[in-house]
């Protein structure tokens, strides 16, 4: 694949304005909190392998740890806010506008946080008790991970607990490579948490995992099949892949090493997907799993591919669709888009259709895959 020079200097500056146009990535700023009594607030547990910053306003920064870390915090929502928005603290601390850390608990020990999980998941009712892992791309500081996923949890409208597993990612976009290394680094990491939640009281556990970290969820899951933790594994519900960022030939690779555990996958893609466009180019032109080039390759794999094409870019390179575009967003709070999904027959293509600013349009194409077992 090739760029032509436009379509390298749009992405580039629409990369560099994601990063500059807002404010810097902060979980809370040293002055006093406003009132926040009617305010919505999420809680949101994390898992994570970054090393402990010695700035208390980022909590964590990009080196590597060889301990994990468990936190949970408290997260002021925002009133004023488009859905798939967040935002960073900033001065003056705005309790409308602004998401903001209103409380914070670290774990010493990781009874203690499975302590936790068990409380929120015991609070569900039977048969609902999941818990959602979330695991972020490239590029994205640690505030940014925590904001994010408190983003997904209000706008999915999540009543299971959400993980945040946040890998020592640099948060520039310059680091690419050592995205990639800190990527391979965590595979360890994520592959433990995941069979410590499989101790939890959770009746399940999904993976959602945007870009570069559909990498490392493959990874890490991919580490536990071939040590043949069908335990853990026999916990997944499923693992849901948003524009990931791994080349074909390597994924074609992971699912092959996963088809003993039947483990449901689905990608969400997107041929507008400019940030995937760059990261080809960037690895020697190969094409990417969530740039929706290959679906029928990743159908007889079977793989669910929803291709969200159709769907508003939500940022300025169309590489969040999924959490950061309005109707699809609305879509996913509601349950449409997993109940189509889920009642449609093998090798069924389902058209998604949803309310836009303009009426009824197609949001999303998914291309079922043709056989229960993909063979």
């Amino acid at each position: 694949m090739s760029l032509t020079r436009r379509e390298m200097v749009l992405g580039a500056s629409a990369l560099t304005l994601s990063v500059s146009g807002c404010a810097s990535p902060r979980l809370n700023l040293p002055q006093e909190v406003p009132d926040i009594s009617s305010q919505k607030q999420e809680n949101i547990l994390v898992v994570t392998n970054r090393q402990v910053s010695p700035d208390p306003t980022l909590g964590f920064e990009e080196l590597r740890s060889d301990t994990p870390f468990y936190r949970n915090y408290r997260i002021s929502i925002p009133p004023e806010r488009k859905p798939g928005e967040y935002s960073f603290p900033r001065k003056p601390l705005d309790a409308d506008t602004q998401f903001f850390v209103t409380d914070s608990e670290a774990f010493d020990t990781e009874q203690a946080f499975i302590d936790r999980v068990n409380a929120r998941v015991s609070a569900l009712p039977k048969g609902e008790r999941s818990v959602v892992v979330f695991v972020h791309g490239f590029n994205v500081s640690y505030p940014g991970a925590v904001f994010r996923t408190a983003q997904i949890t209000t706008d999915f409208e999540l009543e299971q607990p959400m993980v945040l597993f946040s890998w020592p990612s640099a948060g520039r976009i310059s680091r690419y490579a050592y995205d990639r290394d800190s990527v391979l680094y965590a595979r360890t990491a994520l592959a433990n948490t995941l069979k410590l939640l499989a101790r939890s009281q959770a009746e399940n556990v999904l993976v959602l995992a945007h870009s570069m970290g559909g990498l490392l969820a493959m990874e890490a899951i991919k580490r536990l099949a071939l040590e043949g933790d069908r335990r853990t594994l026999s916990r997944l519900e499923g693992v849901a892949l948003s524009q990931p960022d791994i080349d074909v030939d390597l994924f074609r690779r992971q699912v092959s090493d996963l088809e003993p555990y039947n483990i449901d996958l689905a990608v969400f893609g997107s041929r507008r997907d400019q940030a995937l466009k760059i990261s080809s180019v960037l690895t020697g032109g190969h094409p990417r799993v969530g740039a929706a080039e290959n679906i029928e390759e990743l159908r007889k794999l079977g793989v669910t591919v929803i291709d969200t094409t159709g769907a508003p870019m939500g940022d300025p390179l169309g590489h969040s669709s999924l959490m950061q575009s309005p109707a699809l967003l609305a879509m996913i709070a509601s349950g449409t888009l997993i109940s189509e999904i889920v009642e449609g027959a093998p090798g069924q293509d389902i058209l998604v259709e949803g309310l836009t600013l303009t009426g009824s349009a197609a949001l999303a194409i998914a291309y079922l895959p043709y056989t229960i077992s993909g063979e």
